[in-house]
């Protein structure tokens, strides 16, 4: 499946010519991309991270463009509404909210522990190795975090990165 695709980047923005908005200048604006028949797929180089875009009908040719965001129903639709809000405060000058937040930290200390358990640990000295503290921790809090954890990162290992991204976990 090539990367260019909304299969592979649910967070993919289709945008089309616009006739009023703030012009996109990919002159200005560190990218890579690649032409598709009449499709141009950019990658952008934003402070905080990428933002991946597929310009429909002309969108993203060369020069200052307005551009709107296409937003399709069968997708994933807070995936691409992140993306439309970065890009509207990239377009307005405004700082870009960050799209990872609170869940990708949850899945790195998933993926922490879902390594800590391949490598044989214990509950115990995950719980003391990951977060530390006092095993079991005041109303054993500290073990009810570790309990929380294991079928998280069992999902997240089966998953793998195509269910991060695809936001089934």
């Amino acid at each position: 499946m090539p990367i260019w695709t909304a299969a592979a980047n649910p967070r993919l923005l289709a945008v089309v010519s616009a006739r009023s908005g703030p012009a996109l200048d990919l002159a200005r604006i560190g990218h890579r991309g690649i032409r598709v028949a009449d499709r141009r797929h950019v990658l952008l180089d934003l402070p905080g991270g990428t933002l991946q875009l597929e310009g429909l009908s002309g969108a993203l040719d060369d020069g200052p463009r307005r551009v709107a965001a296409l937003i399709d129903y069968g997708r994933i639709l807070e995936a691409q509404l992140d993306s439309a809000r970065r890009l509207d405060a990239f377009l307005h000058g405004r700082a870009l909210p960050s799209g990872l937040g609170r869940r990708f930290g949850r899945l790195v200390e998933a993926l922490r522990v879902g390594d800590a358990i391949a490598s044989g640990a214990s509950q115990r000295a995950i719980g003391l190795g990951i977060y530390g503290g006092d095993w079991p921790g005041d109303g054993e809090h500290l073990k009810s975090r570790v309990r929380r954890m294991i079928p998280l990162a069992a999902a997240l290992i089966r998953a793998g990165p195509r269910g991060v991204l695809a936001e089934r976990i």
